[in-house]
């Protein structure tokens, strides 16, 4: 796929799906407001029954947003494998869309390496299972939670884990909404150089994760953005923002993919 000047859109603004074809129609829109990419979010499920009339929408799937949760290092080792054979029949989902980066969160914020070890097993499981299904599995960058999470993993963190695996196909997805609440952007995206294969772009106020369509927040995109393509990333921009209380239409996602292309393909300043 040709994406390197492509605007792809996260599902994640069109919220959950309430009704059996609400994917379809979310989108129908999205090829409205002129997208040829999206992420399909956590908000959506049963994929692969429905692949065939997900690419008759005539959009592409670019990413796919993995749901692996907190269970993935329970110490119950019931608990752990039940979420990790939840989360391959979620990688064989992502399969039915070609070799697509799946995007996990990394887990281990806690003090307690136990933790640790168990998230690592649950994804050294998750790797064999994508690298057998034919996709890329990818390790997003976590956002700065001190009231919820017990430490925080920095890139360096992530990019360390990832490369500790030595394998071609487990990458890295940078947030940069994420990333912008406790560190330098410059400094994530050379951390993660070489491994980056899907970015989540939004914009905050630096304070919290506010998923932000960009140019509403205090983020330097055209900067951010050279540094992904300077540090390997060769994908779209990857929008993963958040609608408000705002309704989701064609006119403002085209408004919002205008902007986007404006200020990251034509060096057009914020």
């Amino acid at each position: 796929m040709d994406v390197l000047n492509e605007v792809s859109l996260s599902t994640s603004v069109f919220g959950s799906e309430k009704q059996p074809d609400d994917l379809l129609r979310f989108l129908d829109i999205t090829r409205e407001a002129g997208y040829g990419y999206v992420e399909l979010s956590r908000k959506q499920f049963d994929l692969s029954p429905r692949a065939s009339a997900i690419r008759d929408t005539g959009v592409s799937v670019w990413s796919v947003h993995g749901c692996l949760g907190g269970d993935a290092f329970s110490c119950d080792e019931s608990v752990r494998r039940a979420a990790v054979e939840k989360e391959i029949a979620r990688i064989g989902d992502a399969a039915a869309f070609g070799r697509v980066p799946v995007v996990e969160h990394y887990l281990y914020r806690q003090l307690d390496p136990v933790y640790g070890g168990n998230f690592r097993r649950s994804i050294e499981e998750l790797y064999a299972a994508s690298h057998e299904a034919g996709v890329i599995l990818t390790i997003e960058t976590v956002p700065y939670k001190p009231k919820i999470n017990e430490r925080y993993a920095d890139s360096a963190e992530v990019a360390a884990f990832v490369r500790s695996f030595g394998a071609e196909d487990l990458r890295v997805t940078i947030d940069i909404n994420h990333s912008n609440l406790h560190e330098d952007l410059m400094k994530v995206c050379a951390n993660c150089r070489g491994l980056i294969a899907n970015v989540h772009m939004s914009d905050n106020h630096g304070e919290w994760e506010d998923h932000l369509p960009p140019g509403e927040g205090i983020i330097d995109f055209p900067a951010v953005f050279a540094a992904l393509r300077e540090n390997g990333y060769a994908g779209p921009a990857n929008l993963e923002m958040h609608a408000g209380s705002r309704p989701v239409t064609a006119e403002w996602l085209a408004d919002i993919r205008r902007y986007v292309e404006d200020i990251l393909f034509t060096g057009k300043p914020l």
